[in-house]
C-alpha cells in the first residue's frame, strides 16, 4: 500500500513554477528557486525546483525546469526531472495575451510515475489578461488559463487545466491563487490549490504560500518559499 501511495504521489507535479501565457521581453532573464516542504499520508519529504524564462525576442521564449523530490525515510523514492519548452506569445489586445508552447521532459518528478519518467513531450495553449479594476480606488489584477497535455514513450498521458488568479494586495504585495486539475492513464486522477503571498521588489520577488493536493487515494499538504530574479 505503501508503495501505491508514493507512486500514486509522483504521477503528479506538485509545484508548477510560473506558468502562465505571458512571454519574455527581447534579452529578458527571469529566474525562480522554489523549496517546499510536504507531507503525504504521513510521510515527509522536500520538493525543490529551479526554473528560468529567456526572452529570444518579443514573440519567443524558452524556459528551462529542474525539479527533485526526496522523501526522507524511503529515498528509493526520490526522484528528479528536467522540462525544456518553446513559447510563442501572441498579444490579442493591449491587456489580454495567449500562448502556444511546446518541448520535451523527462524524469518521475516532473512527468510522474508509472511510466511517465520516460522521455516524452508537452503541449500547451494559454490566455491571460492583466488590467486595472475600479473607478476611483485602481486595483491592479491579473488571471490565467491554460490546457496542457503531456504524452510518453510508453503510452503514459497526462491532461492538465490550470487556473491562476492575482490581485496587489498593496503597492508591494501580491495575493497569488491557483488551481490545477489533472486527468489520464495511471492514476492521473487530481486536483491542487495553492494559496501565495508574494512581495515585489524592484527586481526581486519574495514569496511564501501553501498548497493542498486530493489525489483521490492520498492527500497531501505543503508549505513551499520561492525567491525570484529578473534580469
Amino acid at each position: 500500500m505503501l508503495r501505491w501511495v508514493l507512486i500514486s504521489f509522483l504521477a503528479v507535479q506538485a509545484l508548477p513554477a510560473s506558468a502562465s501565457p505571458w512571454g519574455r521581453a527581447d534579452d529578458q532573464f527571469y529566474t525562480r528557486v522554489a523549496v517546499s516542504r510536504f507531507t503525504v499520508e504521513g510521510l515527509d519529504g522536500l520538493r525543490s525546483d529551479t526554473y528560468g524564462e529567456y526572452g529570444l525576442n518579443n514573440d519567443w521564449t524558452v524556459t528551462l525546469k529542474y525539479e527533485r523530490v526526496d522523501f526522507e525515510e524511503f529515498s528509493e523514492f526520490s526522484s528528479d526531472g528536467v522540462r525544456a519548452t518553446l513559447r510563442r506569445s501572441f498579444s490579442l489586445t493591449p491587456s489580454v495575451v495567449a500562448s502556444l508552447e511546446g518541448g520535451m521532459l523527462r524524469g518521475a518528478a516532473i512527468g510522474g510515475a508509472a511510466g511517465c519518467e520516460t522521455l516524452g513531450a508537452e503541449m500547451r495553449a494559454g490566455v491571460g489578461q492583466s488590467l486595472q479594476l475600479g473607478e476611483k480606488r485602481k486595483r491592479d489584477i491579473f488571471w490565467f488559463a491554460e490546457g496542457a497535455v503531456r504524452a510518453h514513450d510508453d503510452g503514459c498521458l497526462r491532461r492538465r487545466l490550470e487556473l491562476g488568479y492575482g490581485e496587489r494586495l498593496t503597492r508591494n504585495i501580491w495575493l497569488i491563487s491557483q488551481a490545477w486539475f489533472d486527468v489520464g492513464t495511471t492514476n492521473a486522477a487530481s486536483s491542487k490549490y495553492q494559496l501565495e503571498y508574494l512581495w515585489r521588489a524592484g527586481a526581486l520577488d519574495i514569496s511564501a504560500g501553501t498548497l493542498l493536493e486530493f489525489g483521490g487515494e492520498f492527500e497531501e499538504n505543503a508549505f513551499f518559499i520561492a525567491l525570484a530574479r529578473r534580469f
